[in-house]
């Protein structure tokens, strides 16, 4: 058997979300069936070298850490000659600067989610990552669970539900103003939108967008609705609502996502049919559990489990793994193009309700 392919990555930024990844990262990939890739972390960069090392000491086994070099400069990681791929882990409002200086570095780069702050950011990072000849992906991790491409294919190919009409799909999670004060303020891109509302999109695009009939074509309707944070005076939304409608396949999809109050566990994601209902409890984010219940001679329901052999960042991971050992320069199951595509759905929901972020944070760098 040949030796699996180890993509070396370089950490940008040591917050929640960076730790959860490498955690990922450094974990047995056969735990999870794997045994064509593998991940070695070689460089971590964060505001300071002591910052750096306390992250390589509380997250990377003792038998790795020999080889990861600390920095307390972002420029600095992206002239390492032995990173392979660099991460992109910082607050929403960095990803574009960071994403753009990586790549104009020449790094193939995995930028967390929200990939930007709107669709022309998003656009040029796509035109530079095309011209620096790398790699380049948000990070939507959901999107790669083997869950999830057994929902699809239940839905899209198998039909088990019959034809869908109607699809429900509520991500809110309650956010403490006091403790998350990031996502009370817009200089930090805040609010529910861009932070919870990807996962509302995601599901949204997994159901209508990606449906057969819809040939990955825009929602022939988009209706939004936003409640404004009375907190504070950036006025970022709590809740936001959105309806999309899409004639090709006949089908309307109701969002909502807020940072007032949880999402009832049974039930995040519903997608109603002609011969039934499939459901994602929650999390959505991190699903494992699909319940289908089928019409007939009373609800037939089916349960179908997911075990989760660690947090689950581990799926993209490989996916970049897998792309970069083949020469890709972006993943087949989300293309740039799609990702453009859910930032300019982002668009036009803060254009119908009017929010907006400072200009440097929605400005493009020349």
């Amino acid at each position: 058997m040949a030796a699996p392919f180890t993509l070396r990555w370089g950490i940008v930024a040591t917050g929640g979300i960076a730790e959860c990844f490498v955690r990922d990262l450094v974990t047995d990939p056969s735990l999870r069936g794997v045994t064509d890739v593998a991940h070695q972390v070689v460089a971590v960069a964060s505001r300071s070298v002591d910052k750096a090392q306390t992250f390589i000491d509380e997250t990377i086994p003792a038998d790795m850490r020999a080889h990861v070099t600390p920095y307390s400069s972002y420029a600095d990681l992206y002239k390492d000659p032995a990173v392979d791929c660099v991460y992109i882990a910082t607050p929403a409002s960095g990803h574009y600067a960071c994403a753009l200086e990586a790549l104009r570095a020449g790094n193939n780069v995995l930028c967390e989610k929200p990939f930007t702050v709107n669709a022309q950011q998003a656009r040029h990072l796509a035109q530079v990552a095309k011209e620096k000849n790398v790699f380049l992906m948000e990070a939507v991790w959901t999107r790669f669970f083997p869950l999830v491409k057994t929902f699809q294919r239940m839905l899209h190919e198998e039909k088990m539900i019959g034809r869908v009409h109607r699809v429900f799909v509520d991500f809110s999670v309650y956010i403490d103003p006091e403790k998350n004060k990031r996502l009370y303020q817009a200089s930090t891109a805040g609010g529910a939108l861009l932070d919870l509302g990807v996962y509302m999109n995601l599901w949204t695009l997994l159901t209508c967008y990606h449906h057969p009939e819809n040939k990955r074509s825009p929602p022939d309707v988009i209706k939004a609705a936003m409640l404004r944070s009375p907190l504070t005076t950036d006025l970022v939304d709590e809740s936001t609502s959105v309806i999309t409608v899409w004639q090709k396949p006949n089908i309307m999809c109701i969002g909502t996502t807020s940072m007032m109050t949880d999402t009832p566990k049974e039930c995040l994601i519903r997608v109603q049919g002609s011969k039934g209902e499939m459901i994602i409890p929650i999390h959505a984010s991190r699903p494992e559990k699909i319940i289908v219940n089928l019409e007939g001679n009373g609800m037939n329901t089916r349960t179908y489990n997911y075990d989760i052999p660690g947090q689950g960042l581990f799926w993209e991971a490989d996916a970049v793994a897998r792309d970069i050992r083949d020469g890709k320069k972006e993943d087949d199951l989300y293309p740039l193009e799609e990702c453009i595509f859910a930032m300019e759905l982002m668009d036009e929901i803060r254009l119908q309700t009017g929010l907006k972020f400072p200009d440097d944070v929605e400005k493009v760098q020349s």
